[in-house]
């Protein structure tokens, strides 16, 4: 069962999708989202499949306009300009596939793109109430550090949180950077 890794694809997105929703919360990404994101990323979108069925996803937005589109940051916090800070929308890795570094192996994929491509740092949000807070603890194992905390920061994506359904997503996101 090794990995095989791979550029996210445009015709990858419908499959995308369906992964994210059993995943992370039915609607959790439109079409038209998750095509803003591939359009977004420049190269540095990557997935995992293992026996042809998608294992985990690294979706990230490449430096440059991505940032208007968010509310929650605080770029007067960043030690470098706007334009030059990527932004790790989303990873995700299938239970079945957990514990075998294709989380850390796809983030590393897409940070060597975007070193490629001008970034000099890459911000995030980790998801607070993650179990056991494992995402903040990974992201700090990559050498994250958090900048501000977002209270109901999924609050306006209308998706079904699996922490908070059937009501609408509360959890908190911690803005996170990492420079490079």
């Amino acid at each position: 069962m090794t990995p095989l890794y791979s550029s996210l694809k445009e015709s990858d997105i419908a499959e995308v999708i369906s992964f994210f929703d059993r995943w992370s919360g039915k609607n959790f990404y439109t079409p038209e989202e998750l095509q803003y994101v591939f359009e977004l990323s420049n190269g540095a979108s990557f997935i995992a499949r293992v026996e042809n069925k998608i294992a985990g996803v690294r979706l990230t937005h490449a430096p440059g306009e991505w940032s208007n589109a968010y509310k929650q940051i605080s770029p007067n916090k960043w030690k470098v300009p706007r334009a030059e800070v990527a932004y790790f929308k989303s990873l995700f890795v299938s239970s079945d596939f957990q514990k075998m570094g294709i989380g850390k192996t796809l983030s590393s994929m897409s940070i060597e793109v975007l070193k490629k491509l001008g970034a000099k740092a890459i911000l995030c949000h980790s998801w607070a109430e993650s179990p056991g807070n494992s995402s903040r603890i990974y992201l700090e194992r990559m050498g994250f550090e958090a900048v501000e905390e977002h209270k109901n920061f999924w609050l306006e994506v209308p998706y079904e949180c699996v922490r908070c359904k059937p009501r609408a997503c509360t959890c908190t996101g911690v803005e996170m950077i990492k420079y490079i």
